[in-house]
């Protein structure tokens, strides 16, 4: 890691920590978007970022990697310790995917197969590494990590693709690790909450009783959507109202999106688009108002609901995208994993 980066983590965590009014003096007084107020600790955060963060969009892919993870670590969680975390091998369409396995401490026996996020670009098992172990030790259920392949190398449909792969996969292993398959949620962040929505409606194609048979996907007990794209096409007010100063901005999502897949299949691509959604498993859809995607989640719980799907819409007002691994520089954002982690629980019920 480079002096500069490490300086620039002291000085943002440091930021965060601060009393309120000097945290607003930071940000140049309160932020407020159509009548919603962004969290002090965030507003002071962003304020030292967008001085002197690095921006995603200017860099070329390895760089960006990197950076994305460095960046991110000191507002993470804290190390949370677990039972026994697994690491497994799964097959793939284009060769072997790791699978992290995580049992807390306290586990009911429910389990949520989790893809994270990053645009289809960045992003990786180790990034999430700390909030996957906060979610399962505050859910009491275990957490499957699953790393799946990024673009450009590998342009859409194939982390799709891998996506759907691993789902019936891990139904198989479930019972070793101490997990009902009759409780297995799937669910993810940003791109991995696109993943999920994936696999949820390629398990009601394919199979629509919950039994694992040849050639047919199980059905998820529930799907939980952390601030998902659904929407490919960014043609959302979101994307404009926040277009800047939020963390994801909208340069940064046209620069994922590029490297993801062409213009041609925006609209085949998006969850949203998808002409029949049918009824789909029991549904969380968390949001953060001051996201350039805000209105993707809205949009897709609507639908969902349409179906006579059951959903649950949570927004948290004062948050932003990405919020789920500044938990530890930020108080709303831990709170609102818990209020998440809660939800999980509810879903994945008992046995």
């Amino acid at each position: 890691m480079s002096a500069a980066v490490r300086l620039q983590q002291r000085v943002m965590r440091a930021s965060a920590r601060l009393p309120v009014p000097i945290l607003r003096a930071i940000a140049g007084g309160d932020v407020v978007v159509n009548g919603e107020m962004l969290d002090p600790q965030l507003a002071a955060i962003l304020a030292v970022a967008n001085r002197v963060g690095p921006r995603i969009e200017t860099m070329d892919v390895a760089r960006a990697r990197s950076v994305a993870v460095q960046g991110m670590n000191p507002f993470d969680a804290d190390v949370v310790p677990m039972a026994r975390i697994f690491e497994e091998v799964a097959p793939g369409p284009g060769g072997d995917l790791p699978v992290r396995v995580y049992l807390p401490r306290s586990a009911s026996g429910g389990l949520v197969v989790y893809f994270h996020g990053g645009g289809a670009v960045i992003g990786s098992i180790d990034g999430h590494d700390r909030f996957c172990r906060l979610y399962a030790d505050l859910a009491g259920c275990a957490v499957a990590s699953v790393e799946y392949r990024l673009a450009p190398e590998h342009r859409y449909p194939a982390a799709v693709d891998d996506a759907v792969a691993v789902w019936p996969w891990i139904f198989t292993r479930a019972p070793r690790w101490g997990v009902d398959p009759a409780r297995v949620a799937v669910g993810g962040d940003s791109f991995g909450g696109f993943l999920a929505a994936w696999v949820e409606l390629a398990s009601r194609d394919r199979g629509h009783d919950g039994r694992m048979r040849s050639g047919v996907m199980p059905r998820p007990r529930a799907q939980i959507l952390i601030y998902p794209a659904t929407d490919l096409t960014h043609e959302a007010p979101s994307v404009e109202r926040y277009a800047e100063g939020f963390l994801l901005t909208k340069a940064m999502m046209e620069w994922f999106r590029r490297h993801h897949l062409p213009e041609s299949r925006w609209r085949e691509a998006s969850p949203l688009h998808v002409a029949d959604l049918g009824t789909a498993a029991p549904t969380l859809v968390v949001a953060a108002a001051f996201d350039p995607i805000r209105d993707d989640g809205a949009a897709y719980a609507e639908r969902l609901r349409a179906t006579g799907t059951r959903v649950d819409y949570r927004l948290h007002t004062s948050l932003i995208h990405g919020f789920i691994t500044m938990t530890g520089a930020c108080a709303a954002a831990r709170d609102a994993v818990v209020d998440m982690a809660r939800a999980t629980a509810a879903l994945l019920g008992r046995a």
